[in-house]
């Protein structure tokens, strides 16, 4: 293969994604080397959730376990000192403080406002930083892009950007600690529902130390109750 395949994948829930995903870069992903090093299967994907809150929202066949993710979590919370941490940057602090000439805004406020209007296509919070994320040698964010529409029912959409994914180690949490604070911050003060998430990626892949338990990965058996919509 010349290049990473491009493939859609339909889910019910986060669990069934992340399998379903597994499953298909460890079967159709490119080999390629990273620029760390190691090698990885690579794939570009989209990834359609219509039940994202369904549980279990972690694969029980997830490597990060329950109890870590509880740590993760706080990282998408208003107060965390992720310079404390030693992070390079950090996702929140991204799309409540973003640098402009005049002021830092808070992205996520003015969605959560704006929601209330009506249906509109242009509710959307970014986390790249040009002037310090194409040049420096440090971690820069994966998540690019948030979108959000009310659906002028009750119910709401939202799609997410991200330019790299280790999938088999970071995709399961990274999605229950976005939904989580996209739930409390955008969700609950429109006392709307969350009806189907789109997400984007560019690079979503497997490093080579992960292979073989990625191959391992089953799955979920569907039930009666993750047919019904």
């Amino acid at each position: 293969m010349r290049y990473p395949p491009t493939n859609l994948i339909q889910a019910i829930s986060l669990a069934d994604a992340w399998a379903q995903a597994v499953n298909f870069v460890m079967k159709y992903g490119m080999e390629i080397k990273t620029e760390y090093g190691p090698m990885s299967k690579d794939i570009c994907s989209v990834i359609e959730i219509q039940k994202p809150y369904m549980e279990p929202m972690l694969h029980p066949q997830f490597p990060t376990k329950e109890m870590h993710v509880k740590e993760y979590l706080k990282q998408w919370e208003r107060d965390y000192d992720w310079k404390k941490q030693g992070f390079e940057y950090n996702y929140m602090d991204r799309l409540v403080n973003y640098p402009s000439r005049d002021m830092d805004v808070d992205q996520l406020k003015a969605i959560r406002d704006f929601l209330s209007q009506g249906v509109s296509r242009r509710r959307q919070a970014i986390t790249w930083i040009p002037q310090r994320d194409l040049f420096v040698k440090e971690d820069q964010p994966c998540l690019q892009r948030l979108w959000f529409r009310d659906l002028n029912n009750g119910n709401a959409e939202m799609h997410c950007m991200w330019r790299s994914r280790d999938l088999y180690a970071a995709w399961n949490s990274n999605m229950v600690g976005l939904l989580t604070m996209v739930r409390r911050e955008i969700l609950e003060p429109n006392n709307l529902k969350l009806v189907k998430v789109v997400d984007f990626c560019n690079s979503l892949h497997i490093y080579e130390a992960d292979w073989e338990a990625a191959s391992a990965v089953k799955p979920l058996p569907i039930s009666p109750q993750m047919m019904r919509f």
